[in-house]
């Protein structure tokens, strides 16, 4: 008899979540590619979601492979978390040459 456990959920994943970031435009593809970048929930182009594995979401991220970057990590980060990896607004000046 063949044990077959390819799903097992006593086993966790080392990551939990898709970092999926838009990379291409969507605009002259078909109605079905449309759809399954606002059902993953990407509206514009550079824009990030994160998403939990599952079979689902990997048969969306198969559909548009060729458009999104897609990453895995086990949290999703807290907004304190993404403003400090930010560089600091505006500029500083350094020296002059006067």
């Amino acid at each position: 008899m063949i044990n077959r456990r390819l799903f097992s959920s006593s086993t966790k994943a080392a990551s939990n979540y898709y970092r999926i970031t838009l990379k291409r435009s969507v605009i002259g593809l078909p109605e079905e590619i449309r759809a399954a970048t606002k059902t993953l929930g990407l509206f514009r182009l550079h824009q990030t979601t994160y998403k939990p594995v599952n079979a689902g979401n990997a048969g969306l991220i198969l559909k548009l492979k060729e458009l999104v970057k897609v990453e895995l990590k086990d949290h999703i980060p807290t907004k304190e978390e993404l403003s400090a990896n930010k560089p600091a607004r505006g500029y500083s000046v350094i020296g002059s040459k006067v």
